[in-house]
Order: structure tokens, then sequence, then C-alpha cells
């Protein structure tokens, strides 16, 4: 329900209000819809956010058939792909919008690319699990492969916290082609 709700209110640019009188609102468009269907007004919009709500619904369906013994990393790999999503959502509306992307942000894009897949390597090398007392867990510890010191594991947390910024740097720089441009000419999505 949550999704629907947040999708609703990607769709319509925040001018969905999210209040008791919800439902017959709901009711109201599904009504007119029915008895006069249209074209969705911002159709590639509809199709992202259909793409997101598919890949979101695959992960709570994996979730519920699979039933992770390790939530946390489940967790954390649905905050992660949902990243990625806003931000590749966010860079094909740019391009939609024939506006440009600069090389810093191409940079970024770049690097982010590279840093997340390692990280995906080290990430599934599954050194660690919370369900083991601490020294059972340490049992399955590896040789460390930084400096003598850092295994997969640590260099899992390393590479994930270069791309979550990386990430970020990508959506803080991904509109300074805009900084001479009036904010009413400026599309929103």
């Amino acid at each position: 329900m949550s999704t629907i709700a947040l999708s609703a209110q990607i769709y319509y640019m925040g001018r969905w209000k999210l209040d008791f009188g919800i439902l017959k609102r709901i009711y109201l468009a599904l009504k007119g819809e029915l008895l006069q269907p249209s074209r969705p007004m911002y159709m590639d919009r509809m199709v992202l956010l259909l793409l997101a709500g598919l890949v979101n619904l695959s992960l709570a369906v994996f979730g519920v058939v699979t039933r992770p013994k390790d939530f946390a990393s489940y967790l954390l790999s649905i905050f992660i792909v949902n990243l990625l999503l806003y931000t590749t959502f966010y860079i094909i509306m740019k391009l939609r919008s024939k506006e440009r992307i600069l090389p810093q942000t191409l940079l970024y894009i770049l690097s982010a690319v590279v840093v997340w897949a390692f990280a995906f390597y080290f990430f599934q090398a599954r050194l660690t699990t919370w369900e083991l007392t601490a020294a059972r867990s340490r049992e399955l510890n590896r040789e460390c492969l930084l400096l003598d010191f850092y295994d997969e594991h640590d260099i899992w947390h390393f590479l994930s916290a270069v791309g979550l910024f990386l990430c970020y740097m990508i959506l803080l720089s991904l509109d300074d082609d805009l900084v001479k441009i009036p904010r009413n000419k400026i599309p929103v999505f």
C-alpha cells in the first residue's frame, strides 16, 4: 500500500495529498477512469514507476518465499536497490527532458558503477553472520586481503561507503547544468 501511495506522490509530483480523503479521491479517479479511459499524462514517468514497483514487489515476494535468515542484509539490499533505482530514474528523466549531464557528474556515475560492482563482489563473500556467537562467527574469517589487516567484509564496508558517497555526489551535481536557467523554466520530474 505504501508503494502505491509513494508512486502516486512521485507521479503527480507532490500534488497528490495523503490524508483521510485519499480513499474517496482514489474511488472517484478510478470511477472516472473506468467510464472514460485515457492515456497517462506522463507516460515515461508511469513506465519507470511501474518498473520500480515491480522490482520492489519482486524483492518483497523473494523475501516472503525465501525468508532470508540474515534480515539485515536483505533490508540493506532493498535500500541499495531503491537508491540505484531512484538515481537511474532521475538520470533517465533528465535525458528525456533533453538536459545535459556535465563531465564531472559523468565521472561520478562511472566511478559509482565500478565501485558498486566491486562492493557487491565483496558483499557476496558472507564472512559474518549475526546468528552465531562472536567466537563462532570469528571461525568464518578468512585471510586478510588488504594491508594484512582487512578482510573481505571490511573491504565491503569501505567500498559501499564510497559507493554511497558517489551516488549522493551524482544526485548533488546532476543539476549543475541548470544553474543559469530560471526555476520556472526547469522541468519537474
